[in-house]
Formats: structure tokens, C-alpha cells, sequence
């Protein structure tokens, strides 16, 4: 009976190390995700860089609504209506990107820490079709994981800090895109 148990239990593990776990054929599906929907535009907010995983950058409209948020070593992918949008990416400082999004295109916007006084600073890098920063974007899309906001949170810090938000959108530095910066569902399927 012992004998019997003992082989049972081998077998299970050989199954178990044999068989790949169900989140690696999940990721192996990864990059499509990153295709816009055709009627959609896709804007793909990373940070791919490890420092500072402990702080959060919070991603606001033009509104100043919550719009999603990520951490170090994180990409967070959105969808958005054709159009022009703002987003305010917010820690100890804020920069704001201005963006004229198309239809079945997708954008990148990297997002990095900078050393700061209480918290990360943010510097914001827009992936821009003809720049460096349009070919490196694809590697920082997969050197960063999916993130997993945590809306709760974010709402409650954003309504907290609501005027030193406003502040820092304030003095904000603007970044620009346009339609030609999102890549075509042909080139986000190969990212």
C-alpha cells in the first residue's frame, strides 16, 4: 500500500513538472494583447525600470479622474475613443501627455522615476514614430508585467491629494503625440 502511495505521489509530481504551469501559455499570448481593437485606440502606459516598485504612478484625464495606475517593473495597457485626449501622470511632480489617438493604433508612454524629495519624481517619454524612443519602446513593453491597479487605493489617494494635484498638473510639463505615433495592429502584434 505504502509502495502504491509512494508511486502515485511520484507520478503527480512528474505531472506537475512536466506540464507547464497555466500562466506561461497566458503569457505566451501576451503580445496580442497589445493589438487595438479596431474602433479603439490603445495606450499602453510602462515602466519597465525596478527602482522605487513601492511607489505608485497615478494616471488622471484631462479631468483629473483616475485612469489607471502602475507601479516599477509594470506596463498597464488602456483603451480610449479616437480623439484627442490628455492624461496627467502624477507622483511627487506630474507631466501631462496630449495625445490625438486613431482608431485600431496603439501608443506607448513610458513613464521612469527620479529621485525626489518624499516620493519618486516622474519623467514621462512618449514612444514617437522616427525617434529612438519609438524603436526602444518595444523593449520596455517586454521588460515590464502586467499590472494589477488597485483602483481602491488609487481613488482614495487621488481624492486626498486632490489639491496638491492640481497643483503639480499645474506646473506640468506637456508632452505631444499624434495619430502617426500609434503603431498600426500589424506592428503592436509584434511588440
Amino acid at each position: 500500500m505504502k509502495k502504491r502511495f509512494l508511486l502515485m505521489f511520484a507520478a503527480i509530481l512528474w505531472v506537475g513538472f512536466a506540464s507547464p504551469p497555466a500562466s506561461e501559455s497566458i503569457e505566451a499570448k501576451g503580445p496580442a494583447s497589445f493589438v487595438a481593437p479596431e474602433d479603439k485606440a490603445m495606450v499602453v502606459f510602462v515602466r519597465p525600470e525596478k527602482m522605487g516598485k513601492a511607489v505608485w504612478f497615478y494616471i488622471l484625464d484631462k479631468d483629473k479622474n483616475l485612469v489607471t495606475m502602475l507601479k516599477g517593473n509594470q506596463h498597464v495597457a488602456i483603451t480610449a475613443s479616437p480623439g484627442k485626449h490628455t492624461f496627467h501622470v502624477v507622483s511627487e511632480n506630474a507631466k501631462t501627455v496630449q495625445a490625438e489617438l486613431g482608431a485600431g493604433r496603439t501608443y506607448i508612454i513610458h513613464t521612469k522615476p527620479k529621485m525626489g524629495m518624499g516620493k519618486a519624481r516622474v519623467i514621462v517619454e512618449a514612444a514617437l514614430r522616427g525617434k529612438p524612443s519609438f524603436a526602444a519602446s518595444a523593449k520596455w513593453v517586454r521588460d515590464a508585467k502586467p499590472g494589477e491597479p488597485d483602483f481602491g487605493k488609487g481613488k482614495k489617494w487621488v481624492s486626498k491629494h486632490q489639491e496638491a494635484i492640481d497643483k503639480r498638473i499645474g506646473e506640468a510639463e506637456t508632452v505631444t503625440m499624434g495619430v502617426e505615433d500609434g503603431r498600426t495592429q500589424e506592428e503592436a502584434g509584434a511588440l
